[in-house]
């Protein structure tokens, strides 16, 4: 039933999961399947017509509502990586008061579409993403109580995608899910690692209707700050016909840089914060960034220094966000996959950047300050429909 996100997926393949699975998540958000809508997409009509599709499953029986005051557990296993935390609901006052901290800038053009598409669809189908420091002895107590818990019980489901990656959920009862909630409200504060938006438009949403409970929580996922996979999220100009020489002087003009040098190939991806291997058909780099003496941009990430050193200066890429010279490439590819495509078009240049680590993306968020867009790709990803807080 659970899917991948809708964008994920294209439009044959979309086509061919509607067509073999009736009982599929996709079938609500895509209440029209591949065809065209009897409403927009993005409309309030159409997300009428997604809420009326939730609707039918549920009259049909195919969703199960738990009663009661209970979280969940729920593992993530991949063949690199294993992830367990807890699925509960967050209330948008604890966010408020500063119980959730954020590294990106949302959108207000999409915090409006997205607090409208909850009013209308009336439910969270998949969390948003967060970590707390297990480091401590209040991450471990949490930890004592999730082990606890496991170990004594076997999962309500547990079954693996055709993606390799298993899914593993335990419900949790009342009274564990009461001493779990007191343990994680002990922590000083979750930091969200993905889903700003959904926050941004679930605090829009509970401002809006101030009285109503349920627009005054917010799905979420809570994981150990030791489990979260963060890869990098890599560069990609499009577009620019400059020769090996002229990429050779900009590299030796950015600000900051320590030293340049080219090399016949890279053996593996960036070794370290600060390193940045450049892809392009006729030549490779690596780039030594070093710390700017400049104390207002000492916490840059390596996103941002190569928009400010190189960018912007050289290549007058004023918005990031928009420029269609810059593309974003997920960190699931990896240093031959980036090779290989940047041999493909000789006009085009491939940065790959190491992940951020966990405690530069904390200090950024305890300084109030913000990442550059698409600055971590952060696992694990959530399926659709696994979980759904219905908030009508």
């Amino acid at each position: 039933m659970a899917s991948r996100s809708y964008l994920t997926y294209g439009k044959a393949e979309l086509q061919d999961k509607l067509d073999r699975n009736p009982y599929s998540y996709l079938h609500v958000i895509n209440p029209a399947g591949t065809k065209t809508a009897e409403a927009k997409r993005g409309s309030e009509g159409f997300f009428a017509l997604v809420r009326s599709r939730f609707e039918e499953f549920v009259a049909d029986g195919l969703f199960q509502r738990l009663e009661g005051n209970h979280l969940a557990i729920y593992r993530q296993t991949t063949p690199t990586s294993s992830c367990t935390g807890i699925v509960g609901a967050l209330a948008v006052e604890t966010i408020r008061s500063g119980g959730l901290k954020m590294h990106e800038q949302t959108l207000q053009k999409r915090e409006r579409l997205f607090a409208k598409y909850l009013n209308k669809v009336g439910c969270h189908a998949e969390p948003i993403l967060c970590m707390y420091p297990d480091e401590n002895e209040r991450g471990h107590a949490i930890q004592q109580h999730i082990h606890a818990w496991i170990n004594d019980h076997k999962p309500e489901m547990d079954f693996s995608t055709t993606d390799r990656i298993r899914h593993s959920i335990w419900i949790v009862g009342e009274q564990a899910s009461l001493e779990i909630s007191d343990a994680m409200d002990k922590i000083p504060s979750l930091y969200l690692a993905d889903g700003h938006h959904r926050v941004a438009s679930s605090i829009m949403l509970s401002e809006k209707f101030p009285d109503d409970a349920a627009k005054q929580t917010v799905l979420t996922f809570a994981v150990p700050e030791s489990e979260l996979v963060i890869r990098g999220y890599h560069r990609e100009l499009i577009g620019i016909p400059w020769s090996t020489e002229e990429w050779d002087a900009a590299f030796h003009r950015m600000a900051d840089i320590d030293h340049v040098e080219r090399v016949e190939h890279h053996s593996g991806p960036p070794s370290n914060v600060g390193i940045i291997h450049v892809h392009h058909a006729n030549a490779n780099w690596v780039l030594h960034l070093k710390e700017p003496t400049d104390q207002l941009v000492r916490n840059e990430v390596d996103a941002a220094q190569l928009q400010r050193t190189l960018f912007e200066p050289e290549l007058k890429i004023q918005d990031p966000r928009n420029d269609k010279r810059l593309g974003y490439i997920p960190g699931t590819l990896n240093s031959t996959d980036l090779r290989d495509r940047a041999m493909k078009h000789s006009n085009r240049v491939v940065f790959e950047l190491h992940p951020v680590p966990t405690q530069q993306i904390k200090k950024t968020a305890d300084l109030g300050g913000y990442l550059p867009p698409k600055s971590t790709w952060v696992e694990p990803k959530l399926r659709s429909g696994l979980f759904i807080h219905d908030i009508q």
